[in-house]
């Protein structure tokens, strides 16, 4: 049986970029083994939107803007390629429309370095056919073991 390497699209629409803006890839469920995966292969570093923002502010993280979530990024940007994750703990707290909004300027925004945002929740808000979003399709990644969830 063929292996599948779910990462060589995405990988290429980020060298179809030029290495620098904002990509997001649509992941079929939520799988942070996949997530800490891709940022390994492509290099990149990994940070944990919820963990290191939201969770600082407790109770209160529903406050942040998405002005904030862009604040955010355009300082890891400045830092170098990074794979970001669990952004969608706050897209979760805005209207579709606004998610909508958001994702649309995160696309167009010329970052210093590539910035890639995985999403699950929020994949109906992610244009289609977009050069600089993919899709990765229910079948295109492993079964994450038992051992595996108990871990993330």
């Amino acid at each position: 049986m063929k292996h599948y390497d779910w990462t060589a699209p995405i990988a290429q629409i980020i060298r179809d970029g030029g290495g620098r803006g904002g990509f997001v890839t649509v992941f079929p469920e939520y799988r942070p083994d996949r997530f800490a995966a891709l940022a390994a292969h492509l290099e990149f570093r990994s940070f944990d939107f919820r963990s290191e923002v939201m969770s600082r502010l407790g109770w209160h993280a529903d406050r942040l803007s998405l002005e904030d979530l862009s604040s955010t990024l355009s300082d890891l940007a400045v830092e170098g390629s990074t794979v970001v994750t669990n952004i969608e703990a706050l897209l979760s707290t805005k209207s579709p429309q606004e998610c909508t909004a958001w994702i649309d300027e995160f696309l167009a925004t010329d970052w210093e370095h590539a910035l890639v945002i995985p999403m699950v929740i929020n994949a109906a808000q992610v244009p289609d056919n977009h050069p600089r979003a993919h899709r990765i399709p229910r079948d295109g990644l492993s079964e994450q073991s038992f051992l595996n969830r108990l871990t993330f």
